[in-house]
């Protein structure tokens, strides 16, 4: 009896082709760009900026230290709707690879999911100077901070994972999730703090893993604290139940892909 591999196996055995693609992917994207790299870095401190004029200046928000707190939340953001924006269509995409014998198509979803990553990684350096300019505190709670990436990557993959195999069956997935990404950025408390949420509409933070998620990122990085158990617990649960969501439902119709490819 052949026994088709777990997608979480498949990264270990194809480590380096992953790591080439991504590679690969990366110096694609900024090819024939004058910044390059520098977008990474650029793009959440731009959204920083305008944010901070908005909310912070104009609507008056009333958080200490906004740009601290706004910028630690919107560069795990910036990863988690990348890989999924650019992830759904990923098998779509390289569908001349589907089918063949040799190749793993569940790599198709890695390079996307990774290639996001490192750019989060290289932002990090990025965001701790503007935190520690910001004068914010960063303790030991540090020492959590890779936990909680650990979690976004498997929230991360599982996301991506799920909507890139009901892509290849229905088409229009691919639209909808960019409705859904920009659905859950203003439902997740990132430019404002959960206690701006009028008490009835509550439930969107406390039962989104996603609030739970960022929530221990403005911990670490904003209050320089460690996150509450709650949010630990809850988002890591969750991650881990999509992601073996994802590899059944992916594992179960691999074999039909070139079908409707």
């Amino acid at each position: 009896m052949v026994t088709t591999p777990q997608p979480a196996t498949v990264f270990f055995r194809y480590r380096w082709l992953v790591y080439e693609l991504v590679l690969r992917d990366l110096r694609l994207r900024y090819r024939g760009s004058m910044l390059g790299f520098a977008w990474t870095i650029l793009n959440p401190l731009l959204f920083m900026a305008i944010y901070t004029l908005v909310f912070s200046i104009y609507l008056r928000a009333g958080v200490a230290n906004y740009p601290a707190f706004l910028l630690s939340g919107i560069v795990p953001w910036a990863w988690l709707a990348g890989a999924l924006g650019q992830g759904t269509s990923a098998i779509l995409d390289g569908r001349v690879y589907v089918g063949k014998t040799l190749f793993p198509t569940g790599v198709l979803v890695m390079v996307p999911v990774f290639s996001n990553a490192a750019n989060f990684l290289f932002s990090l350096p990025v965001l701790f100077f503007f935190v520690l300019m910001l004068h914010v505190h960063l303790g030991v709670s540090l020492l959590v901070l890779p936990l909680v990436i650990a979690i976004q990557t498997m929230m991360v993959m599982g996301g991506t994972l799920l909507a890139a195999t009901a892509n290849v069956f229905y088409r229009d997935v691919q639209q909808l999730i960019q409705y859904i990404i920009t659905a859950l950025f203003f439902v997740t408390p990132i430019f404002y703090t959960p206690a701006m949420v009028p008490e009835k509409f509550q439930f969107l933070v406390t039962y989104n893993p996603f609030a739970s998620l960022i929530a221990c990122y403005h911990a670490i990085l904003y209050s320089g604290t460690f996150p509450r158990l709650y949010d630990l617990a809850f988002s890591l649960v969750f991650s881990l139940v999509l992601l073996l969501i994802a590899q059944g439902y992916y594992l179960r119709y691999k074999e039909s892909f070139s079908e409707y490819l």
